[in-house]
């Protein structure tokens, strides 16, 4: 008969340290779901956070902006939209104070871009001595419909 030493026989009275199957599982859900949360953070603070400069402050930056992809808030000036007949190609004007921004855009425009109490948010590109070249045309919540709902008004 052999007579085992201790090093050659595994100690089974003690109790094995480490993540057991199901405890691994749910910490890996977790590692997941904090991953994905994360990022939806992550993703969704930059849009939100992006600065824009008004019509006004363009005319003061002018060409330190040039060329650059920025963001232009204004109102619609108005009888200044012009469309080809059967295009998507639009012209328009925006206005802030004093300021007027002429702007071009290739797509539809949002029903509420008509409205004379919107704000209109143009992202794209300038170029000193040309008009502003929108690649996405995004329109805020006309004023009149805040003020209706403050003073209890239906619209």
């Amino acid at each position: 008969m052999t007579q085992h030493t201790p090093d050659t026989v595994a100690d089974l009275s003690s109790p094995k340290r480490g993540i057991t199957g199901g405890q691994g599982r749910l910490l890996l859900v977790g590692v997941v779901l904090l991953l994905a949360v994360a990022y939806l953070v992550y993703a969704a603070f930059p849009g939100s956070a992006s600065y824009y400069f008004t019509v006004d402050e363009l005319a003061v930056f002018d060409g330190e902006v040039e060329g650059r992809t920025l963001r232009v808030k204004g109102k619609l000036a108005p009888d200044s939209f012009t469309r080809e007949e059967g295009g998507t190609m639009a012209a328009f004007a925006l206005i802030s104070g004093d300021s007027v921004l002429p702007a071009t855009y290739d797509g539809v425009v949002p029903d509420l871009f008509f409205n004379a109490h919107s704000e209109i948010i143009l992202q794209g590109s300038y170029k000193v001595g040309e008009a502003f070249h929108a690649d996405t045309v995004s329109v805020l919540c006309p004023t009149k419909y805040q003020a209706l709902e403050e003073a209890g008004e239906t619209a």
